[in-house]
């Protein structure tokens, strides 16, 4: 609960620290629990380990990784529940899927391409989502 008088440029950064994910295709709920938005001090950049505690998310862009494809927050991957693609060349990587230029995760429901997990040997394990392939509330 928040006591006391709050601008409204405040609650605005407050609401924007936690988020549900969606599949924009088909609206299906891809985080069961709310994730809360990381700071860059929280983050853990140790190869084969989480990059982000569990049901947490940080802006792709405040992290020093080249994508060659949009991927817009890196999110803990087990806090959100997405497939690996049927395509298994996508999961291609030296000791595990590390390949920063395609989507390699797709809605459980629909197919619908979403993400890139990075779990490799030499990286640290994540799943980087792209914005435009889901939504933050309920789109019906």
């Amino acid at each position: 609960m928040l006591l006391g008088k709050i601008g409204g440029d405040k609650i605005e950064r407050i609401k924007n620290k936690i988020m549900k994910l969606y599949c924009k295709k088909c609206n299906y709920l891809l985080t069961s629990l709310k994730l809360e938005k990381s700071e860059l001090k929280q983050i853990c950049l140790i190869d084969e380990k989480e990059l982000l505690q569990d049901r947490k998310y940080i802006e792709a862009n405040r992290i020093d990784y080249s994508f060659e494809i949009p991927i817009d927050y890196l999110i803990n991957s087990k806090s959100i529940s997405l497939k690996d693609h049927k395509d298994s060349i996508r999961l291609q990587g030296c000791c595990g899927p590390g390949n920063f230029g395609v989507l390699n995760q797709v809605c459980p429901k629909c197919k619908f391409e979403i993400g890139v997990l990075i779990a490799d040997c030499w990286t640290p394990r994540f799943i980087g989502i792209d914005k435009s392939k889901i939504s933050e509330k309920p789109l019906w």
